[in-house]
Formats: C-alpha cells, sequence, structure tokens
C-alpha cells in the first residue's frame, strides 16, 4: 500500500513536469508576442499601430490570445497525455482520446465556465489550478472507470467499423468521469456559496492575502509561493494571478510594494530572479551543454523569460536548486525593500510590463538612476546565491557522470554483441543524460574543429591518430586514420561510442567526412616520407556512402590534393547494411574513377557477405579481428582464410588482417596466404609524428 502510494506521487509528479514541459512552446509564443505587443518604447507602439492599419498589433493580439490566453486548456490537455503516456494502465488510441475528453469536460465544469456569462480569462493562466485537477485527476479516474467496466460485457453495432465500436466502449467511463467532476463541483458550489471549484481557489487564496493587506510580509510570501509552486512544475505566476491583479496592481502612494515592484526588482530574467543563475552558469558552468542553454537562454532572459533556462537546467524538481530558486528573489525583495524604506529607492511610480528588460524597467519604474543601481546590486545578491549551488550541482554530475560512461559503453557494446539496435540519448536515468551531454560536447568539438581543419593544432580534442599497416617482409604500406576524442572531463571516449552519438544527432556525415579531409592533408607529409605507393585508409560508415553529397566531395577533395590512384582507401564499416544493387556497385566505381579505393571493413561479421564482393568492386578485405584471433585455436578458420584468400585471386582484391598481436599469430595467417597486417604486434595508434619517426 505504501508502495503504491509513493509510485503515485511519483507519477503525477512526472506528470506535472512533463506537461509543464510540453507546454513549452505555447508558454514561451505566448510571452514573447506580450513582449512584442507591449514593449515601452513609444515609437514602437505608434509602429504597431499605424503599420498596415494596426495588422500587425492585430496579429500579435491574437497569437497572444490563442497562447497565453487560453493556457490552461492547452495544460489540461498536456497534463492528460502526459499522465496517459507514463500510466501503465493506459490504454489504446480511443482510450486515450476518451480520457483527454473527459479531462476538458472536467476543466470546463471546475471553472464555471458556463455558470452564467462566459468568463475567458478563466481559460488563461487564471484556470491553471482547475487544468492541474482536471487534468491529473481525470486521468486518474476515467482509468479507473475504464478497468471497473473493462469487466463487464461488450456491446457491438453489428455493421459498424472498429473505430466506431470502440468509440461505443468509451461511453461509460467518460460519463462516469464527467458526473463526478459535475457532482464534486455541484456540492462545492452549494457549500461554499462559490460558483466553481476554481472560484473558491481564488476566494480562498485571496483571503489569505487580502486579510494580510498590502505589506512586507505579503509581498514576501507572494514572491516565495510563486518560486516553490515553479519548483514543483505549477506555473506560480499563473496560479496567483489573480492575487496579484486584485491586490498588488494598483500603484498606492505611501506602499511600496505593487506587482510593478516585484517585476522589477524581484522578477528580474523571469520567476526566482532566475538572471543570478543565468550569470552563474556563464562564470562556473562547466559543461558545454550547460553553456550552450545559456547562450539560447540569454535573450529570453532580457525579457524575464525564464521556462528555457527552467526546465533545461534543469530548476524543478532539481534538489540542489530548491534554495537559491526561493531564496533569491527573498532576499532581492528585502534588499528592494529595504532601500525604499530607507529612502534611496524612490517608490515605483509607474507600471511596467513584465517584460521589460532590467536597468531599462527599473528606471521606467522609479524614473530614477537609483533604480537601475538596486536593480544591479539586486543581480549581484541572486548571483552570489545561486554560484555555490551551482558549483555544487556542476561537481555532481560530474561524478555521477563517470560511473554513467561505464553504464553507457556497457549498453553499446552489448548492442554491438546482440545486433541490437539502440538509441543511447533515449536510456533512462544518468546514461541517458550523458548521452545527451556527449552529443552537445560533440557538436561543440566538431564545429570546432572543422573552422580550424587547416591547422596542425595539437590541442584540438578531436585527433586523427594513425595505425600503420604492414606487409609478411615488414615494410609499412600504408595506415589507418582512426578518430580519438579527448574529452576535456572523460579522457578518450570509447571510438564506436563516438560515431553511435554522432549517427544519433544527425552529424556522422560531418563527422566523416571531417575525419577524411585531414586525413587527406596528412596524406602529403606520410607519402613524403613513406614513398608514393603508400596507402592511407579512412572509414566511412554506408549512411555517408549513400549520402548525396558524397561523391561531390570525394570528387572535389580528389582535385583539390590532385590525389593519385590508390593514395585514398575508403573502408566502408558495418554499421548499417550495405545494400548489394546495381546501383550501389556504380557509386562505388564513379567513386573509384575519382582515384579513390574501396576496402571492406570487418568482412565475416555482422551484415558483411559474400554477396558484398559479388555486387561491388572492392581492392581490399580486411578480416574481422575475431575471425584473425582464432587462426591459433580452431583449424576451421585457418580453412575459412584460406578459401577468401583463395578467392581474392580471383577477385583481384587484397586481404588484411587486423589485430595482428604476436608473431606466432602472423606465422598463422602468412601460411595460410595472408600477406597484410595491422595490429599490437607492429604499432597501436599513434600521432602523425610518431608514425613520420617509425620510418
Amino acid at each position: 500500500m505504501k508502495r503504491s502510494f509513493f509510485k503515485t506521487l511519483s507519477l503525477i509528479g512526472n506528470t506535472i513536469k512533463m506537461g509543464l514541459a510540453m507546454v513549452l512552446p505555447v508558454l514561451f509564443i505566448g510571452s514573447m508576442t506580450v513582449l512584442l505587443n507591449g514593449f515601452p518604447v513609444q515609437a514602437y507602439q505608434d509602429f504597431l499601430d499605424s503599420f498596415l492599419g494596426g495588422a500587425l498589433r492585430s496579429i500579435l493580439q491574437i497569437l497572444q490570445v490563442t497562447t497565453v490566453g487560453t493556457l490552461a486548456i492547452y495544460m489540461t490537455v498536456s497534463l492528460n497525455l502526459s499522465y496517459m503516456d507514463n500510466s501503465p494502465e493506459s490504454g489504446q488510441t480511443v482510450s486515450k482520446l476518451g480520457s483527454l475528453l473527459a479531462c476538458l469536460t472536467g476543466f470546463f465544469i471546475l471553472v464555471g465556465f458556463f455558470t452564467g456569462a462566459p468568463d475567458f480569462s478563466l481559460l488563461s493562466g487564471q484556470g491553471v489550478f482547475s487544468a492541474l485537477l482536471s487534468g491529473i485527476i481525470g486521468s486518474m479516474l476515467y482509468l479507473k472507470f475504464e478497468s471497473v467496466f473493462k469487466s463487464g460485457r461488450h456491446s457491438y453495432v453489428d455493421g459498424a467499423d472498429s473505430a466506431f465500436n470502440a468509440a461505443l466502449y468509451v461511453i461509460k467511463p467518460f460519463l462516469a468521469t464527467i458526473v463526478c467532476f459535475a457532482v464534486i463541483n455541484y456540492l462545492i458550489t452549494l457549500a461554499f456559496n462559490v460558483t466553481s471549484v476554481q472560484h473558491l481557489f481564488m476566494n480562498a487564496v485571496d483571503s489569505v492575502f487580502l486579510k494580510m493587506h498590502r505589506s512586507y510580509l505579503s509581498g514576501l510570501l507572494f514572491s516565495v509561493l510563486i518560486s516553490l509552486m515553479w519548483w514543483f512544475g505549477i506555473h506560480g505566476n499563473n496560479v496567483l494571478n489573480q492575487v496579484a491583479e486584485d491586490m498588488f496592481t494598483e500603484l498606492i502612494p505611501g506602499e511600496i510594494v505593487s506587482k510593478s515592484f516585484m517585476d522589477t526588482f524581484v522578477i528580474m530574467g523571469g520567476t526566482g530572479c532566475i538572471i543570478g543563475l543565468l550569470i552563474s552558469i556563464m562564470i562556473f558552468g562547466k559543461r558545454s551543454s550547460v553553456k550552450k542553454l545559456s547562450r539560447i537562454a540569454f535573450v529570453p532572459c532580457l525579457f524575464n523569460i525564464s521556462e528555457l533556462l527552467v526546465f533545461g537546467f534543469p530548476v524543478i524538481y532539481n534538489p540542489f536548486m530548491v534554495i537559491p530558486f526561493i531564496l533569491s528573489p527573498a532576499l532581492c525583495y528585502t534588499s528592494a525593500y529595504c532601500l525604499t524604506k530607507a529612502g534611496f529607492l524612490p517608490e515605483v511610480a509607474a507600471n511596467v510590463i513584465w517584460t521589460t528588460p532590467p536597468l531599462l524597467s527599473g528606471y521606467i519604474a522609479t524614473d530614477s538612476v537609483r533604480g537601475i543601481i538596486v536593480q544591479l546590486i539586486n543581480i549581484l545578491i541572486s548571483t552570489a546565491c545561486y554560484a555555490p549551488f551551482v558549483r555544487l550541482y556542476e561537481k555532481r554530475s560530474l561524478n555521477e557522470f563517470g560511473t554513467a560512461m561505464d553504464e553507457l559503453v556497457g549498453i553499446l557494446k552489448k548492442s554491438e554483441e546482440t545486433t541490437e539496435e539502440v538509441t543511447l540519448t533515449e536510456c533512462e536515468g544518468n546514461a541517458g543524460r550523458l548521452a545527451k551531454l556527449l552529443v552537445t560536447d560533440l557538436q561543440d568539438s566538431l564545429h570546432a574543429s572543422t573552422e580550424d581543419a587547416s591547422s596542425d593544432n595539437t590541442e584540438n580534442p578531436l585527433m586523427i591518430k594513425y595505425q600503420p599497416q604492414y606487409d609478411n617482409t615488414g615494410k609499412c604500406i600504408g595506415a589507418e586514420a582512426l578518430l580519438r576524442w579527448e574529452h576535456t572531463r572523460y579522457g578518450c571516449i570509447y571510438p564506436p561510442l563516438v560515431i553511435h552519438l554522432a549517427k544519433e544527432s544527425g552529424d556522422l556525415y560531418e563527422l566523416e567526412t571531417y575525419i577524411l579531409e585531414k586525413a587527406v592533408q596528412d596524406s602529403k607529409k606520410l607519402r613524403a616520407t613513406f614513398g608514393e605507393d603508400f596507402k592511407l585508409s579512412v572509414n566511412a560508415t554506408v549512411s555517408t556512402l549513400y549520402d548525396k553529397k558524397y561523391a561531390a566531395f570525394l570528387h572535389e577533395l580528389a582535385k583539390r590534393y590532385m590525389l593519385r590512384r590508390g593514395n585514398i582507401c575508403i573502408e566502408i564499416t558495418e554499421e548499417t547494411e550495405l545494400i548489394t544493387s546495381e546501383d550501389t556497385g556504380a557509386l562505388i566505381q564513379e567513386i573509384r574513377n575519382f582515384g579513390y579505393t574501396f576496402a571492406l571493413d570487418d568482412f565475416s561479421m555482422g551484415h558483411t557477405s559474400l554477396q558484398y564482393l559479388q555486387h561491388n568492386p572492392f581492392d581490399l578485405v580486411k578480416l574481422d579481428g575475431g575471425l584473425v584471433k582464432s587462426v591459433l585455436t580452431n583449424e576451421r578458420t585457418k580453412e575459412i582464410i584460406s578459401s577468401i584468400v583463395y578467392l581474392s585471386k580471383s577477385l583481384d582484391f587484397k586481404v588484411l588482417a587486423e589485430y595482428v598481436e604476436s608473431d606466432e599469430l602472423k606465422n598463422a595467417l602468412e601460411q595460410v596466404g595472408v600477406l597484410l597486417y595491422q595490429g599490437y604486434l607492429f604499432s597501436p595508434a599513434v600521432e602523425l609524428d610518431k608514425l613520420i619517426s617509425m620510418h
């Protein structure tokens, strides 16, 4: 029973968090339209009113009404979808649709929208409380009633399609759910003499603050409650919007506290005086993903739109952020209040729209430079509040991700063994979070590398190392270019993990073309040292090979660096199955005509097969390491390799063995006809200069 209770709480918490995140586009676009509609510059306002006869103003107003003006409806939908998505009891599509309709109907009942004249303000942020109740409780009730009626007999209409019969099945739980809403709402209206549950909530909250009157304590409680609600994933600004309008909107001479006072000196950057968090991240943040988030959130935060940072960092449900998120606005509020009481800060004399940027809002609200000074003081206070918690959170995250790295590599290796597809960025827990962070870091490193592709910068985190290849006489005849990513915090990242993450993020083509171009640049030095016959091999996945831009890129590269045939060998890896068709063969032949040769990597494993050799003109076949290592222990392996060597003579390709780690293994391979080798017996992958010095 206890376990079930905590599971329900966890489900509700995740529902609120995900539900609010789902309406982030509505919140963001709505906030931007509020900003564009009310930006406090008279020349701009005149432009909106006059441009195309006020058409631009009308469009912005429509966008504002249909986003933040109907926020509660979007919240009801998103909460229901989130709950049904997370609940293990959720049924098929028609069941989810029935639940959604029940929640929407319940919302209109709870806000009393059709009790008397419709109050459209209840569809905006003012109705978020009812949206929470209807979206979560409605989903729970519907699923409960659905399970009750599921055990009964089903009726079907002869001749009707399956969708119609499924809709009939939805009627009972739908009706039961909305009846519950209607009965509860009716009983509450009778008991408390209100028109709806929403009005009861609004009256209750109003009564708490009205009893306190407008004072330091009421303003402090208001700012703290907003931050606390936000931390729990509840849009506190909208829930308490009615309180702000009823109690704090009007500017009263002699009264310090007002909505404009709090918007100007407390809600800088957004709820929680989050501009302090933004600055702390920019100064103390170590992870590139967090740094990138701060750059994205910078402009919205200037206009006090904080949702990107609140959800992206994240702040909500983050135990490290609850203290500064509540403490920062409380201290900033107290600071501004005391400075006003002491006579340094003039009273707020003008209503300022909440999207007005800090510093500008301070001057407009007080008609004094001192308003700007107090805002700067509060920004410093807020930054000081957030800074130690940001550093602590960063340190804790790095420790957690150290273990997550092992888990992530383990998941990928298991996938490689079983050949089952895995999406690492969708993994749960720290492994999934780390995968997302690594994707961001990889994109940053790749961007920096491609901008600096022509230099020999040894500090570049994306390095190309070269593992030499030898023939049976001991001559170095080529090398394979291998990517190595030296992460600033996690060291050298497992290479297949780098490729897999690049594939998931859609950056694989850019990564592989960067490696190829860098290798081509280095090949000139290698040929000057080892001779013009020196062959440099570079990996390319099948998805890159099939990219329409790839052939043109290879052609341009060959002309720019005046490559001779055989200078660069493209190794096709088996990340995706190579299509054995005439079109693929023609594509490979077209690229070969540019002067490139082709190798088939990891032959005998996974998707690779003899069909590849039947349809595609490969110049080299690289035996898989697992096959090579078993030569010493399995007689059948020798026969298999001997057959491949025999086939190579008739199909005109060479055979190279990877993972050659001992003289015994090399001699055994030589006995069955393999005369080209790559492995630790000769050298691991090394930097360019070291490879040149080995000559």
